[in-house]
């Protein structure tokens, strides 16, 4: 019986029971106002989808979160608050108990705050929701029980996470500042130092470093548990609890190894001070570097001198911090920022001049088993749908390592190019080694400049089929397919395609187009004829929701068009020459584009020459090149409709013929 209590004092406890009993009283409100009332609210509206509340987190998230990453920091403060304060801490500590005594008797006071309410919450939810017929066959016991396992981990874990925040720090407001910045450190440093080695370092990518970059912060984790019915899986959980563990267990070791007269101190330990003052200094630089490199166009001058003013000015907030003032001109000042400085400029200069070989490395062809090119965004979204996107075709690989061979080669054209308005071609480039390794690079690629490596890759069957709109297609559970024209007025009608028959025959003849198309329709900026929206089947319970996917209606789809003509769809489905009266052709000059112009009406403004065309050639081939999204054209073009509108647009300079050239003189 001695043994077991000298862990913890019942004294002490019921102290902190009757002096913060009251964060428990409002955790309950909060808990019930924001749970059992908001279930009763939904269930009062008018109109409610009750499947769309798949667990007990999507009941007023918003009000969730802040509950569970704010009021668990808050217990923690307060019940360890004596620490920080010179006279309390005294105090306290000239009594007959062990710290470790005190810091258990603590601990388990702030956990029955904390968790009791959570409990009442669900016993008083399972009651509500069972009252509910439109919940109570939705939202189960499991639902509940999960519910409250979820919660009283986040919660504990950010109780434990405050409490070992407290004892670096002598000052609680530092202690609640710091626990949220620590909580947004990984997912911030990871971000900020990955997009610094993009620009940095060619060829780098973080693609697969953003698809995991939430599981960084918890709560940007919990954000994304709103949308599935198992918000966590086993392995998350686990970790949450070992890190729960790790910070009760750290908070006790740094709580028998805090001087008392260390209250009032920024930082509670000498050794952890560098770590906090050039901790601050590299965060504010590479927010510097990120900004300026941003606003700057990537301009290496201003990225330089956004790493030196971010560095400085965090260098000497932390200093100011550490020495709570503002006379901090001194030898040491001085001395610390150059050694900073020096190291930094080594590490900067070691990647830019690649010494560890990131840029010019290129796996063997007796290396590389699979490759995947494309856009990073069209991977990730097969390999959510199970599909690999891999190539073992051999022929395949051999065009991707050219390519790629070709891309290190013109590295330095390639950076020159990046600023301009050119039409460009992502090249994201994954292989998969033979030794289960993956070697994965991405590229901004002028499609003009590297069509002649481009071309033997893009068209290829390996490429085009992993296109998500081809794996669309191939999809059994076609509802119907809408087609909608792209332009201006309301004088063209959607067209439906719902004849099972028809689907088929218009399916196929799209695949045919698709797999068919020249490096020239891949990277055609022009404007499409057409989207072409698919609409899939839905199960009984998501009636409500819209499934679906859109495909362009290229200019180069004669099959499509065929097909459209010969059932009678053609004449409604697209604006083409036979709607257009007149087109106005005029020549911008690119220097004279002003940077705040992003409309193709804006940029045809500025033009000095016009030229009026009328006739069916040249019209037909305005309107098959013409295209509404790009800068980089100097010759834009108003077509004028028979039905009174205007649509603005430009014409890619190769596509241009003699004769308009000449009218336009």
């Amino acid at each position: 019986m001695k043994s077991r209590k000298s862990f913890y004092k019942n004294a002490v406890i019921k102290q902190d029971f009757r002096q913060f009993g009251w964060i428990s009283l409002v955790y309950l409100v909060s808990l019930l106002f924001t749970l059992p009332l908001g279930l009763l609210q939904i269930a009062s509206r008018k109109y409610v989808i009750f499947s769309d509340y798949k667990n007990y987190l999507m009941v007023n998230p918003e009000i969730q979160i802040v509950l569970y990453f704010a009021v668990p920091v808050a217990a923690g403060l307060l019940l360890f608050r004596y620490i920080q304060n010179e006279a309390s801490v005294d105090m306290i500590h000239s009594l007959p108990i062990k710290r470790k005594t005190l810091y258990v008797s603590h601990v388990i006071s702030g956990l029955l705050l904390l968790i009791v309410p959570i409990i009442i919450t669900a016993i008083i939810t399972f009651f509500v929701t069972n009252t509910i017929e439109g919940f109570s066959n939705i939202l189960t016991i499991s639902d509940l029980f999960s519910w409250i396992g979820i919660v009283t981990l986040l919660t504990c874990m950010m109780f434990s996470f405050s409490i070992a925040v407290g004892f670096i720090t002598g000052m609680s407001t530092v202690q609640a500042i710091l626990t949220y910045i620590l909580l947004f450190l990984p997912i911030g440093m990871v971000t900020m130092v990955t997009y610094n080695l993009s620009f940095l370092l060619f060829g780098f990518t973080t693609a697969f470093i953003e698809e995991e970059l939430m599981y960084l912060s918890p709560f940007l984790r919990f954000v994304g548990s709103w949308e599935g019915p198992q918000p966590y899986s086993i392995l998350e959980i686990m970790i949450y609890i070992l890190f729960t563990v790790f910070f009760f267990v750290i908070g006790l070791v740094l709580y028998k190894l805090r001087q008392l007269e260390r209250a009032t101190d920024v930082i509670a330990f000498p050794f952890l001070r560098p770590i906090f003052k050039y901790g601050v200094t590299f965060c504010s630089m590479i927010l510097g570097g990120s900004y300026f490199s941003a606003t700057g166009d990537l301009n290496w001058n201003w990225i330089i001198f956004g790493y030196i003013i971010g560095a400085l000015i965090g260098y000497t907030v932390a200093e100011m911090v550490l020495l709570k003032t503002w006379r901090i001109l001194r030898l040491h000042f001085f001395t610390g920022f150059i050694i900073y400085s020096v190291i930094f400029i080594a590490v900067l200069l070691g990647i830019k001049t690649d010494l560890i070989n990131y840029e010019a490395n290129l796996p063997r062809m007796d290396q590389i088993e699979e490759v995947y090119f494309g856009n990073k965004y069209d991977m990730q979204e097969l390999i959510r749908n199970d599909i690999d996107p891999f190539s073992d075709n051999k022929l395949y690989i051999q065009d991707v390592r050219n390519l790629h061979e070709e891309i290190i080669n013109q590295k330095d054209f390639i950076e020159s190019q990046q600023h301009s308005d050119i039409n460009k071609v992502q090249g994201f480039i994954t292989y998969r080694l033979k030794d289960g390794k993956q070697f994965t690079r991405e590229y901004q690629l002028p499609a003009e400049a590297f069509q002649k490596n481009l071309t033997p890759v893009m068209e290829s069957e390996g490429y085009i089929v992993n296109k998500p709109e081809f794996f669309q297609l191939q999809r059994e559970d076609i509802l119907n397919m809408r087609i909608h024209p792209v332009g201006p007025g309301h004088h063209t009608n959607t067209i439906t395609i719902s004849d099972k028959k028809e689907i088929e025959e218009f399916r196929r003849v799209l695949e045919k187009d698709i797999l068919s198309q020249s490096i020239e329709d891949i990277v055609s900026p022009a404007t499409p004829w057409a989207y072409i929206d698919i609409e899939f089947k839905r199960s009984n319970n998501e009636e409500h929701f819209f499934d679906g996917y859109s495909i362009d209606w290229k200019k180069s789809y004669d099959n499509v068009t065929k097909w459209l003509d010969e059932h009678g769809y053609l004449e409604d489905d697209r604006i083409d020459v036979h709607d257009i009266k007149e087109a106005e052709l005029t020549i911008v000059n690119p220097q004279n584009q002003a940077e705040d112009m992003f409309s193709p009406e804006e940029y045809y403004q500025t033009g000095q020459k016009h030229a009026t065309i009328t006739d069916k050639e040249s019209l037909t081939t305005l309107i098959r090149h013409f295209t509404e999204y790009s800068s980089d054209h100097t010759y834009y073009v108003k077509l004028i409709l028979k039905d009174g509108n205007e649509w603005y647009g430009s014409i890619p300079d190769k596509y241009m013929t003699d004769q308009m050239k000449e009218q336009i003189k």
